[in-house]
């Protein structure tokens, strides 16, 4: 039985995520920082088959120790076939950082995922990945949302306040640069795999999974954002632009079940062109770089 890891697993997309591999009869194992709300979440999903094999371990994107032991905790003899890189936060208000003291949005979304990967691979061969991406990457998608703006490694790593944007709209930027920063190293991730020519092949793609308002990502807690929500699952939907995570879920998981080309970006189930950045082979290479040194990784492609 084949195993694939994702992050993220106990909520909205994870949890859809979940299911359909459980129900492709994939071994699944649910990598989540809080253990007693991925057990509750297990408990109470009623989509869940809970009887099919399914592991919750402990994982915390915020922390290079705890993605470490993580790793080293999997048993060698018990290969891992997928990793699905779903987990992904935002905020608003004052800068919150990991306990490694890297912005928390670059350091979950981007570094902690680059860092387990790496180690993933390092020990298991991996023949598939999906790195959870989103169309806010492309700065010429027409939303309110401030647009990505990819520097360097340092100073996404340790940004300073700036005062020519409004409160929050910098917070919005780490968030669209991350998802930058998940499409350049799924990119070069591919480039460093076809180098080694390793035998299984391993295929990794980005996939924008959509704009899925019923979920839990993002929430503030503030009631206008809880009205905005509320108002997108109910009329977003008839118009087009919202996406159920259950729809979005099979469409990340044929990318571990049927696809066969490597090095993409799919927006849900099609294979498009991701934006201009996404392709600049130099930001790429400045980002792998970088992020070896801030993870203090030794043993990446």
């Amino acid at each position: 039985m084949k195993t694939v890891i994702v992050t993220g697993a106990n909520s909205g997309l994870g949890l859809w995520l979940t299911h359909y591999l459980l129900d492709r009869d994939y071994r699944v194992i649910l990598a989540c920082r809080n253990l007693d709300k991925a057990r509750e979440a297990v408990r109470t999903f009623a989509p869940l088959d809970r009887e099919k094999p399914h592991l919750i371990r402990e994982l915390d994107l915020a922390d290079f120790a705890s993605i470490r032991r993580f790793v080293a905790q999997l048993p060698a003899d018990e290969p891992v076939y997928g990793l699905i890189c779903n987990a992904g936060l935002t905020y608003d208000g004052p800068f919150r950082y990991t306990k490694d003291g890297i912005e928390e949005t670059f350091g979950v979304n981007h570094l902690g995922h680059f860092l387990l990967t790496n180690l993933l691979l390092d020990k298991f061969p991996i023949e598939r990945i999906v790195v959870v991406s989103s169309a806010l990457h492309d700065p010429t998608v027409n939303a309110p949302f401030e647009k990505p703006r990819f520097r360097s490694v340092d100073d996404m790593a340790h940004p300073t306040p700036d005062p020519s944007l409004k409160p929050g709209r910098q917070q919005q930027s780490f968030y669209t640069t991350s998802k930058l920063c998940n499409v350049l190293f799924t990119y070069e991730l591919d480039r460093r795999l076809k180098a080694r020519a390793a035998t299984p092949e391993t295929l990794v793609n980005a996939f924008n999974p959509g704009f899925m308002p019923a979920t839990n990502f993002g929430r503030s807690g503030k009631l206008t954002d809880k009205l905005l929500r509320a108002f997108l699952r109910v009329f977003g939907r008839l118009a087009g632009f919202v996406t159920q995570p259950d729809e979005s879920a099979r469409q990340a998981v044929a990318l571990i079940d049927s696809v066969t080309t490597s090095g993409g970006y799919y927006d849900g189930a099609k294979a498009i062109p991701s934006s201009p950045d996404s392709y600049d082979q130099q930001k790429a290479l400045d980002l792998w770089l970088g992020s070896e040194r801030l993870t203090g990784l030794t043993t990446s492609l």
